[in-house]
């Protein structure tokens, strides 16, 4: 059976913008740290566009969350302090390539 594809970019959406003014950053200079216009800031903020993996990665090391305090409202705010544990996302995609070689067919 199939599942569904349950997304709610406005709820996304809008804990991108409450870490964001919690942060202190206005949505300009967020949009500028993640190299996208301020319209399409906006349009995520608003959840009336989808966000990409690559996007949540840069909105999340701009503020200093990891990204499932985007799409977990049991999460809460960031806290800045809880960063060391994090894995960094080259680290993870290394780690990946490597188990993929290890399993690769002969």
């Amino acid at each position: 059976m199939q599942q569904k594809n349950n997304i709610n970019y406005k709820n996304i959406g809008e804990r991108i913008r409450k870490l964001r003014i919690q942060n202190g950053i206005s949505q300009i200079e967020l949009a500028k740290a993640i190299d996208v216009s301020q319209t399409h800031m906006s349009n995520i903020e608003k959840g009336n566009t989808g966000i990409s993996l690559w996007t949540a990665v840069k909105i999340s090391r701009a503020l200093e969350c990891s990204i499932d305090s985007f799409a977990d409202d049991e999460k809460g705010m960031c806290r800045k302090e809880d960063t060391n544990n994090w894995i960094d996302v080259e680290d993870l995609v290394e780690a990946l390539r490597i188990v993929s070689l290890k399993h690769k067919p002969n």
